[in-house]
């Protein structure tokens, strides 16, 4: 029995160590060792083979090839550097260990893509649930980021190491080789296709790039690394209830104040508006206060970041927030030295803080009614509550609202009286005064000539009228001018009913000049000779060397010098060009059916251009000759009775003046369009 137990043992024995040799014997046949890979991908020549090239044995450009891998890859390389792979994180990691499916030397198809999983299996799971790789609404994306993406294939060095693709400061170059690539960015529907580039301007990544520190925030530390979420997610770093305490990583002083603060409490409570971090502070181009393109610079804070909540109408109905505050601000002496470029006056921010921000009625509050003294105290020294007492917005309400509001009507009603009745009394004086010289006129010891009949006159006085109506609501409906003491809703009726009521008499005056023009003899005779013609541009040359002192005398006008053809000729174009573009503004609807909108904004542009051009031509050329030309200052009264004196004859028409004198010394009438020697009737 004992013998038979031996004999068992040794058997038992003996197999085992036959089983462990095989097992020794046949590893080494099966696996395959790193150096026969690199036999091959270790030259640096080795590229794959095209279908035809492979079926022709044509090696391009003399590079050696690998026989063995299929026709995927033309043209591309297969080198992997034996030093850089030694370097590392998987040096002691074989190359079959990766790429499992190749089981020997020469391998004849295209590899399987790598599952990383194997060894990291945690990070594999949470990668695969990220947005990366799934959808909002957890669809797989197509052609999704791989491990190698970021991490690299064969070099990977430890992230610690400064030539790792995920080292600190390569993390946004690494991201933005795809966040900075439009094609990706429009194809995978990102939000903020511009975050690459924004980031780059930010303190975050000027203080890595820059100032050279060892830490700062980096895309992966505000997204996450492997575990990237979507921002609509709840359960995502950068969701908008979750990003004050993201922020906080690093930021955990500011986060503990922010979020007690009215601001934080309120996002803590599910108020869709409430501002977080990035709605002051920007999300990927953060800058620092200092920088004036900073949201939160000193210029910024009550100009634009604080006024997008606080004079929002439709935020402010919602919460019952005043947005007469911010426009108080602005109306007040800190908010117009702002305005002026003052960097040191208090804004928003000097008043209620910054993080800290808490109702007046909290003891805690900068703006509490005691804590005043102390915060008005940081600018001005010694400042005691009666100093702050009163409405620092400006405007109704606070303390001693009633008084400032009969205040402000006093003088807002004396100033219309007391003005309104000098500009009664001196308007009286100035007619009084044109009278006089108009009774004076009547006395002239010599002839005087009609320029203008009684039609011309009316045309004339129409279309002044007409024109400077258009010109005041035109820029009124511009730049938003009302009249005091009128409300918001009856100024916006009368700028536009205004223009329009004046646009379409200026339009009827015109029509009654073409009519005018072509259906009476001397309308045909007067626009015949407004045409250009060369000595009118003999007379410009004469008129400038007079000007300069070369001649003694000024040339000679006809019926109508170059300077009243050119102001006849611009207000026909003019005309011309205001009716078109103003009817396509009117009447926007119709016109998009025929033009683009583009079209429609060319309109706008020429419409106000043009309107800029004309107003600006009345002034300086029109009301010279009629007002401040010392010839007939203080006024040319022609445009009211349509008379000149003689002496204005020779100076101003002497050509015309000649042809007058020659069919009176004939005895013939003159021609309708050529002016007639006024009677003692007219």
């Amino acid at each position: 029995m004992m013998m038979t137990r031996r004999r068992t043992l040794r058997s038992f024995l003996t197999a085992i160590s036959a089983v462990t040799l095989l097992l020794l014997l046949a590893g080494p046949a099966s696996a395959l060792d790193n150096g026969q890979c690199f036999d091959c991908h270790g030259d640096q020549g080795i590229l794959g083979w095209s279908p035809a090239e492979k079926a022709s044995n044509v090696t391009p450009g003399g590079a050696k090839q690998a026989p063995h891998v299929a026709g995927n890859f033309p043209g591309m390389s297969l080198y992997v550097d034996p030093g850089l792979y030694k370097q590392s994180v998987h040096a002691d990691v074989s190359c079959t260990d990766c790429h499992a499916d190749i089981k020997d030397v020469p391998h004849s198809a295209r590899l399987k893509d790598v599952d990383c999983s194997g060894c990291h299996s945690e990070v594999a799971a949470a990668y695969g649930k990220s947005r990366h790789v799934l959808t909002f609404g957890k669809n797989p994306i197509a052609n999704a980021p791989a491990c190698v993406d970021c991490h690299g294939a064969h070099a990977v060095p430890k992230s610690s190491v400064s030539t790792s693709p995920v080292y600190f400061r390569n993390i946004a170059a690494t991201c933005t080789r795809c966040h900075g690539d439009k094609t990706i960015t429009d194809n995978r529907n990102i939000a903020i296709p511009g975050a690459a580039k924004q980031y780059q301007q930010s303190i975050h990544n000027r203080a890595i790039v820059d100032m050279g520190l060892n830490k700062s925030a980096s895309c992966i530390d505000c997204h996450g690394a492997h575990n990237m979420k979507d921002r609509r997610d709840p359960s995502s770093s950068i969701n908008k209830s979750n990003l004050p305490a993201t922020c906080g990583r690093c930021h955990f002083g500011v986060y503990a104040l922010y979020k007690d603060s009215v601001h934080g409490t309120a996002l803590a409570r599910g108020v869709p508006d409430a501002p977080n971090c990035a709605d002051c502070h920007g999300e990927h181009d953060i800058r620092a206060v200092r920088d004036p393109n900073s949201p939160v610079s000193s210029a910024a804070i009550s100009q634009k970041t604080c006024p997008s909540c606080h004079a929002a109408e439709k935020l402010a109905a919602r919460y019952g927030v005043p947005v007469d505050k911010v426009r108080g601000y602005q109306q007040s002496f800190h908010g117009l030295s702002a305005r002026l470029g003052d960097k040191t006056v208090a804004n928003c921010a000097s008043c209620h803080g910054d993080h800290a921000i808490y109702p007046s009625s909290d003891p805690r509050s900068t703006i509490y009614p005691k804590n005043l003294p102390v915060t008005c105290g940081k600018c001005h020294p010694g400042a005691t509550a009666n100093f702050a007492s009163g409405n620092i917005h400006v405007g109704p309400g606070g303390t001693g609202g009633r008084i400032k509001y009969w205040v402000e009507q006093f003088y807002i009603w004396m100033i219309v009286v007391v003005i309104g009745g000098m500009i009664v009394h001196n308007g009286f004086d100035y007619f009084r005064k044109m009278q006089a010289l108009y009774r004076k006129r009547k006395k002239w010891q010599q002839p005087a000539y009609e320029r203008l009949n009684r039609a011309e006159r009316i045309q004339h006085i129409l279309t002044l009228t007409t024109f400077f109506t258009l010109v005041i609501t035109g820029f009124a409906l511009k730049f938003k001018w009302s009249i005091p003491l009128i409300s918001d809703e009856v100024n916006v009726a009368l700028r536009g009913g205004s223009h329009r009521v004046a646009a379409v008499l200026m339009i009827a005056t015109s029509v009654y000049h073409v009519f005018y023009a072509l259906f009476t003899a001397r309308g045909r005779g007067q626009v015949f000779r407004m045409f250009p013609r060369w000595k009118d541009a003999e007379d410009i040359v004469g008129t400038i060397r007079y000007y300069l002192g070369l001649v003694d005398h000024k040339p000679k006008f006809d019926r109508f010098s170059y300077v009243e053809k050119a102001e006849y000729l611009a207000l026909v174009w003019g005309t011309i060009v205001m009716v078109v573009t103003g009817f396509l503004l009117w009447f926007q609807n119709e016109a998009l059916r025929h033009i683009p909108m583009w079209g429609l904004d060319v309109a706008t542009i020429i419409h106000y251009y043009e309107a800029i051009l004309a107003t600006l031509a009345i002034i300086v050329w029109h009301l010279y000759y009629v007002f401040v030309n010392p010839d007939f200052a203080p006024m040319s009264f022609t445009w009211i009775d349509g008379k000149l004196s003689r002496h204005d004859m020779e100076h101003e028409h002497a050509l015309e003046l000649e042809e007058i004198d020659a069919f009176v010394r004939r005895g013939e009438t003159p021609p309708p369009d050529v002016t007639r020697i006024a009677t003692e009737e007219d």
